[in-house]
């Protein structure tokens, strides 16, 4: 098996786990450091922009996923931008959205990265920061490495009726041929100290009320589908695909509890539309796995986490009074 081709696989999964409940504006108090000002905003774009994908992609696929990434990436940058006071954008080494192509002093980290890249893949780089010496703005820039994700509308070949839904929204695209694990862009921010951040966005998803001991049951049986999903990517990291088989298994097959810690019964009825397709992909994935087909483990499991976000992105639990 490919070691290399194999930990490039995995990444997206691991990024999908990590992004859900990510909060995606700056914590209250003191105003931090310019270049913790960045980094906040990027985490933030990042992060929105990664649940509103999931969850476009888990009710429409990848089709849905282009239309989000048309529309709402440029408003999604312009409102964290705004909430962390900051400017902040993307630009690709080959890109189809005409905002983000190629200038000034982007263009020019981002061409020294393509001719002299640091060391290991693009999405261990550090960050990089500078000081314009002009106007005192703070320059940040993080490199964007290639997702196995990404290759379903930015890889070698793309499915044609996803191609065509790209040609229709970017008639003139260059942003395919990339391979998993390489360099794509670098997301940016600017940060002009003396303009502070604005208040904190408002939590806009919905709120589940649940009793303290519903709470806290949910809460465990996440932090346990976590740890399934962790387990199975070492399992999968040590060519270990019978022990990963039966961790998804046991995803798939989900848990309920009893008496005062049933949170089932709080849920709404719109959970099961990201719920059941999300353990649908989980079975797919243990086959998968039981058949040893590592990359199809891998597309499924990618496929379940995103279901997970976009419940996320969707809800919020709250403990009801009691």
């Amino acid at each position: 098996m490919n070691t290399k081709r194999l930990e490039n696989s995995l990444g997206p999964v691991l990024a999908l786990a990590c992004a859900l409940g990510v909060a995606s504006a700056p914590a209250s108090g003191s105003a931090p450091a310019p270049n913790a000002r960045a980094a906040e905003a990027a985490k933030a774009f990042s992060a929105e922009l990664r649940s509103t994908l999931g969850a476009a992609m888990a009710q429409g696929g990848p089709s849905a996923g282009v239309r989000v990434c048309h529309q709402e990436a440029p408003r999604i940058a312009e409102r964290v931008s705004a909430a962390h006071g900051v400017r902040l954008g993307r630009v690709g080494v080959r890109s189809r959205q005409p905002a983000n192509r190629l200038e000034g002093w982007q263009k020019a980290l981002l061409t020294t990265w393509q001719s002299s890249p640091p060391a290991g893949t693009p999405a261990s780089w550090a960050p990089v920061s500078s000081i314009d010496p002009q106007d005192g703005t703070l320059r940040w820039a993080k490199a964007i490495e290639t997702e196995a994700v990404c290759l379903v509308c930015h890889g070698p070949s793309v499915e044609p009726g996803l191609a065509e839904t790209i040609r229709r929204l970017y008639p003139d695209d260059p942003a395919v041929g990339f391979e998993p694990g390489s360099l794509r862009g670098l997301l940016w921010v600017e940060v002009d100290p003396a303009k502070p951040a604005t208040v904190t966005s408002p939590d806009a998803r919905r709120v589940i009320l649940m009793s303290e001991a519903q709470s806290a049951a949910l809460r465990r049986q996440m932090r346990a589908h976590l740890e399934r999903i962790e387990g199975t990517m070492l399992a999968l990291g040590h060519d270990d695909a019978q022990s990963a088989g039966t961790l998804l298994a046991q995803g798939a097959a989900g848990g309920g509890q009893s008496g005062g810690e049933d949170f089932r019964s709080a849920l709404p009825e719109g959970w099961s539309r990201f719920a059941r397709p999300m353990h649908v992909a989980l079975g797919q994935a243990s086959e998968a796995a039981a058949a040893g087909d590592v990359p199809r483990t891998l597309r499924h499991l990618g496929e379940a986490v995103g279901h997970c976000n976009a419940c996320h992105a969707t809800y919020r639990v709250e403990a009801r009074e009691p």
